[in-house]
């Protein structure tokens, strides 16, 4: 209380003082504030390191359904994963058609309630989630090449593109409330739409609306290369990444021609340590630059003959030899080269599926999936360590 009520000069004086030193305690604790650190940095995550495998792709109707998807999640736990990535796709007709089909509205794809059952399976066993809707195209072209312009086909269609964008961001704000819902631990935005990223001020705005949505930790998957050019990754927690970088060749160009002229002495374990030093090299780079630890949301390599090379390649049974000892190097170094990095926080192979195969058919398949192969050996003592 203030007595000196016939001074107003010392009642002025007293309130001065009384509100510079609440001025400088509010200061003070923003100060405090600021020198906290933020929800993720380059060298912190709450998500704690992942050890996952990539879960579901496509997202057929019925493929999460049925006993064999339940024995798959079990399985994948068996490795020593602590997260699954559960990924499924909607659809466009086209590339160059902005409509996109989801939920309902393509009886192809997964159900709502059929994607509740695999969150349930993962929690279950004691995996975290991060969810993953994506969207593909039906003729085939990757999404990468989604593009809108008008009929001199030169000229960017802003109105199609606006059209698009709205259909995209219905499809993964209804895919983040679904998140929410299931208490997924992670949501990613998307996977390699080399043509969106851009677009800044919509992944910008896109993002702030998930948030209002979704509490846990957001990223993105951009495809390995690419990862130099997004400029808003400051708005996502986590930097994902396609890590599929051809370290089994020199001659990429080659190997694309014909994987089977891939020279053995190409896809040595210290061939592959020497090749991926560049791309480590340019991984710490964004992680500073942005402040965001980086995570390899996908990657891996079919078990065949030469596919180090162009790790991307998917799996021709009528082409490609089989050979697990390449994939497992591949496996071997991709850990070992980033693992103990403090601005990395993990790995998300693709691909796990939800129908296994048999341990006998193993020793011929040729798909990304490690499941009876020696790269699961070694994923698995990878998977023991602390970190």
């Amino acid at each position: 209380m203030i007595y000196l009520i016939g001074d107003v000069t010392v009642i002025k004086r007293i309130s001065f003082c009384f509100l510079t030193s609440v001025l400088c305690i509010v200061s003070s604790a923003f100060a405090a504030d600021a020198n906290q650190p933020s929800k993720f940095t380059h060298t912190y995550s709450p998500t704690g390191f992942i050890k996952s495998h990539s879960w579901g792709w496509p997202g057929t109707r019925g493929q999460y359904l049925g006993d064999a998807p339940a024995e798959s999640m079990k399985k994948l736990a068996d490795t020593g994963a602590n997260w699954v990535c559960i990924a499924f796709a909607a659809e466009m007709n086209k590339p160059n058609e902005p409509n996109i089909f989801w939920g309902e509205n393509d009886p192809c794809m997964v159900t709502d309630n059929e994607i509740r059952r695999a969150i349930e399976l993962a929690h279950k066993n004691n995996l975290k989630v991060i969810l993953k809707p994506t969207v593909n195209v039906r003729d085939g072209t990757w999404r990468a090449y989604i593009q809108f312009k008008k009929s001199d086909g030169k000229t960017i269609d802003s109105e199609l593109w606006a059209q698009w964008w709205a259909e995209f961001n219905r499809f993964l704000l209804h895919y983040a409330q679904l998140a929410k819902e299931t208490n997924c631990e992670m949501l990613c935005l998307g996977c390699e739409m080399t043509t969106t990223e851009p677009f800044v001020n919509r992944w910008r705005d896109l993002i702030a609306e998930i948030r209002k949505v979704y509490p846990g930790a957001i990223t993105y998957n951009t495809n390995h290369g690419d990862e130099i050019k997004i400029r808003w990754w400051d708005a996502t927690d986590v930097i994902g990444v396609s890590g599929y970088y051809p370290i089994g060749t020199d001659d990429v160009q080659t190997a694309m021609k014909d994987l089977n002229n891939v020279s053995p002495s190409d896809t040595t374990l210290e061939a592959f340590r020497r090749r991926v030093m560049p791309a480590k090299e340019n991984l710490r780079k964004v992680s500073e630059k942005f402040n965001r630890p980086v995570f390899f949301i996908e990657l891996g390599m079919c078990s065949a003959k030469g596919c180090s090379a162009i790790p991307w390649t998917h799996n021709d049974p009528n082409t490609m030899v089989y050979d697990a000892d390449e994939q497992a190097r591949f496996y071997q170094v991709m850990l070992e080269t980033f693992w103990d990095e403090p601005w990395f926080i993990g790995y998300a192979w693709w691909d796990w599926h939800t129908d296994l195969y048999s341990l006998e058919k193993a020793k011929t398949d040729t798909t990304f999936c490690i499941y009876g192969k020696p790269a699961e050996k070694i994923v698995k003592e990878w998977y023991s360590k602390p970190r």
